[in-house]
């Protein structure tokens, strides 16, 4: 009942806050793996378990993100990989993404090559049918110290996979390093972006401007030049570091660009917003303020 009452509020806000359709919310209340789901372990001596809040030393004093459960994988010596396979998501369509909590487990590394990998499958929940990816997570990247032990939201588009049903696997590949936590699983869509492009005006150098208005209250433009063909990501980060948003993340022709952002739900604050293509990055800082 519990999982319940919080699935529905978390549709339910979703819905009515930012038009969007939540197709999977998984909060691990009841078990790891959930009913529908599978884990699977490849490697190594640990697997996915659950546990429940207040979480262990090792992540300082959070409790869940919701809720009062979470997935958890240890670290393994001198290595492993486990894997966490949802149940079936039906209907993907353009603008679809997966969301997702992460705590990195320790603070006294960091140690190589650990990571979290999202994997896609369009068949079935056969460990040799997630041949596509969504996107990874390098945790050992993730600064250390007591002070970064703190929840870091991550999202992945799942526009490729528009039209199809998939399976997502949660894939902890480790080195001797770091295990971590996972919490609120969801996939939803937003209403699409709002993007132009001038192709008749070739940039001659990669540029990130101010977003305009700003402070902003609750929509601004961003407009950035691509001098190059290339694949692009633009995203948007509070001023944690966590990840907040990806606007734009696909190949962009050469030429000018503006995206609207739409902050409705989010609070008055400081964001950044990050631009990446052919190897360029440029980050800029705006301001939300309600």
């Amino acid at each position: 009942m519990k999982k319940l009452v919080i699935l529905l509020f978390f549709a339910l806000s979703t819905v009515t806050i930012n038009s969007q359709v939540t197709k999977l919310f998984e909060s691990f209340e009841t078990s790891v793996p959930p009913p529908g789901w599978r884990a699977i372990n490849v490697s190594g001596s640990v697997v996915w378990t659950r546990i429940t809040a207040p979480l262990s030393a090792a992540f300082g004093t959070n409790n869940a993100k919701h809720g009062t459960a979470v997935a958890f994988i240890n670290y393994n010596a001198p290595q492993g990989e486990d894997w966490l396979i949802s149940s079936r998501i039906n209907g993907i369509v353009a603008g679809d993404s997966v969301v997702f909590w992460l705590i990195k487990q320790f603070s006294d590394g960091p140690y190589p090559y650990d990571s979290l990998l999202v994997r896609v499958s369009t068949t079935d929940s056969n460990q040799a049918s997630f041949t596509q990816y969504a996107g990874s997570v390098c945790v050992h990247c993730i600064p250390v110290g007591a002070e970064n032990i703190v929840w870091r939201r991550y999202s992945f588009p799942l526009t490729t996979w528009a039209g199809q049903s998939i399976f997502l696997s949660f894939v902890h590949k480790d080195s001797d390093g770091h295990g971590m936590v996972l919490d609120s699983i969801a996939v939803f869509g937003d209403p699409p972006t709002g993007i132009s492009h001038d192709p008749n005006v070739v940039p001659t150098k990669f540029e990130l401007y101010q977003n305009y208005p700003n402070p902003f209250n609750p929509v601004t433009k961003i407009k950035f030049d691509i001098p190059k063909t290339g694949f692009t990501t633009l995203k948007v980060f509070d001023a944690t570091g966590s990840e907040i948003k990806t606007l734009v993340s696909k190949e962009l022709a050469s030429g000018k660009y503006t995206v609207d952002f739409d902050a409705s739900n989010l609070s008055s604050g400081i964001y950044y917003y990050r631009l990446e293509s052919n190897g360029q990055i440029k980050t800029n800082k705006m301001s939300l303020v309600k």
